[in-house]
């Protein structure tokens, strides 16, 4: 995806770009609860959204979406984790608009010794963003054993290939009823923490290392 757009901008040769994937740290894993501080601030139901808070990331239309599903019998929180990034919307409104104040949490930025567990813990991961150069905590939330709903746009297809609900980030009615397909555990959210595993464990830096170094090796 970020090879295409590349080419287009910038109008160079396709025989310049390679294309190497980014790895998955080996940190991220299932991870039980344990009794960290961190742990127990965390809601025992809750849907999870990690990533810098601005546009591309389409947080808006998550919220929207989020506030579908609530009207529709949805119980779990709602977590958002990421520090403030750039044109970011008026978030704040948005929940006040839903009356969502008891439900959303918004958690700043989260250290990386706590992502893994953040992951695990949550039913499922919502990622609707509208761009993305590779997409990291897609593979993050697979490592960790968390389903995933994602876009169906820019690289995150790619990522996540067929270990993934993808939808139209611009549907807010259709990331709803993702996430209303994801709220009761079954057999859905165990197929796709199956092949989320198995998805996450082939990005690793060690490939990525070794793509990289093939490259260099090519062009001397």
């Amino acid at each position: 995806s970020s090879k295409k757009d590349i080419l287009s901008c910038f109008r160079l040769p396709e025989k310049k770009v390679h294309v190497i994937h980014l790895g998955v740290d080996s940190s991220f894993e299932p991870t039980a609860a344990g009794e960290s501080e961190f742990a127990r601030t965390l809601p025992e139901r809750y849907i999870l959204n990690v990533g810098t808070l601005e546009a591309r990331k389409n947080l808006p239309r998550l919220l929207e979406a989020y506030a579908i599903a609530r009207g529709k019998g949805l119980q779990h929180k709602l977590l958002i984790g990421g520090a403030r990034g750039w044109r970011l919307s008026n978030l704040a409104g948005i929940v006040e608009k839903h009356q969502l104040a008891d439900d959303v949490l918004f958690l700043g930025f989260v250290e990386d010794t706590d992502l893994p567990l953040l992951y695990s813990k949550a039913d499922f991961f919502v990622y609707p963003s509208i761009y993305e150069g590779f997409g990291m905590p897609i593979l993050e939330a697979m490592a960790c054993g968390t389903p995933v709903i994602t876009s169906n746009c820019s690289s995150m297809p790619e990522v996540a290939g067929e270990a993934a609900l993808l939808v139209d980030p611009f549907d807010a009615e259709e990331i709803a009823a993702r996430m209303l397909d994801l709220a009761v555990p079954g057999e859905l959210r165990r197929t796709l923490r199956e092949k989320g595993i198995a998805r996450a464990a082939r990005f690793s830096w060690e490939n990525t290392a070794r793509e990289t170094l093939a490259v260099y090796e090519r062009i001397v």
